[in-house]
């Protein structure tokens, strides 16, 4: 650490600027940019079986579902299969909210309730610089965004970006495509835009699962170190033979 009292002493010219310079640095330290994220089209969740579209790999982070109330119940979707609960949430980055959308021909009840409703912005799209947060840096996630609406803006499309450029393949509105985002977070909060070829973009909802790879226990390692033991101790007796 830089004793400033004493540097002034010697230089007294020099401490100013020793001290901007320090400030510079921290702020370029503490501050992070939003991580690069590499889109990707991901399974579709229109039809009779929909909610098979939502992916369960890894560990899930948070499921939401954009209805415009912070107060309403959430929803589990296919109790019996993927058994996943969404929470429902007014979000503040949208400014106006849907319903009765059409829920996209789906028999799980949950699912269709879901996608009956979505947030959007009017006449402007979206750059949420924390639209997701809680992150530990370093880790893996994959999000999962499903935007679609068939009564209305079927001619529509949407997209995606980071804040860095990278931005998803554009997507009908009426295809019930969903989009993924994978990226390894470099802060506890990452940037999410919002595109309409409209300029009102829409989202009905979104799942975020941590995709880190699992680093295995110690016993594990032991386990692993003792059978490469072994298997040297069988080559050497084998060679000795």
């Amino acid at each position: 650490m830089i004793n400033f009292s004493k540097t002034a002493e010697k230089f007294p010219m020099a401490a100013p600027r020793l001290l901007a310079i320090s400030v510079i640095t921290f702020c370029s330290i503490s501050s992070a940019s939003a991580a690069s994220i590499s889109w990707s089209t991901g399974p579709n969740f229109g039809g009779p079986n929909g909610h098979l579209g939502i992916l369960t790999n890894g560990s899930l982070v948070e499921a939401i579902n954009l209805a415009g109330s912070s107060t309403a119940s959430p929803i589990t979707v296919d109790p019996a299969g993927i058994n996943i609960t969404f929470s429902t949430v007014n979000s503040p980055f949208f400014n106006a909210n849907w319903s009765s959308a059409t829920g996209g021909g789906n028999t799980d009840p949950g699912w269709s309730a879901i996608l009956n409703t979505f947030a959007w912005q009017t006449g402007a799209n979206v750059t949420a610089t924390d639209f997701l947060d809680g992150l530990i840096a370093g880790h893996q996630y994959q999000v999962q965004f499903f935007a679609a609406r068939t009564d209305c803006c079927g001619t529509r499309t949407h997209w995606f970006g980071d804040g860095e450029g990278n931005l998803s393949t554009p997507i009908n509105g009426n295809t019930y495509t969903s989009i993924l985002g994978t990226f390894t977070a470099d802060d506890v909060d990452q940037t999410i835009q919002f595109f309409d070829s409209s300029t009102n973009p829409i989202l009905n909802a979104y799942v975020l699962r941590d995709i880190t790879p699992a680093v295995p226990e110690p016993t594990t390692w032991a386990m692993m170190l003792a059978g490469l033991g072994l298997l040297g101790f069988s080559v050497r007796r084998s060679k000795a033979a």
